[in-house]
């Protein structure tokens, strides 16, 4: 806790106003790569049309890499409706 309000209040001089009252401290992520669904190399599953992309799906495992997911799905999808 020490840590956290150390933090805080050094991200304050920064930001000012994060080291408030209202400021809250949330969650403990956790992801599960093992439910992995098969998808070809545009991230489509076998139901045509049906994209799986991103953490959520085990594709990647980060922001980056899940943005960059999503914008492959999407032009592959816009590449279809022309």
């Amino acid at each position: 806790m020490k840590s956290l309000i150390e933090m805080t209040e050094a991200l304050d001089h920064v930001t000012p106003g994060i080291a408030s009252e209202h400021t809250l401290f949330y969650g403990v992520e956790a992801k599960f790569y093992s439910a992995r669904p098969k998808v070809n190399d545009k991230f489509e599953t076998k139901i045509k049309g049906l994209y799986v992309g991103g953490d959520g799906a085990g594709i990647t495992r980060g922001l980056a890499q899940a943005g960059a997911n999503g914008i492959w799905i999407a032009r592959d999808i816009i590449s279809r409706s022309n």
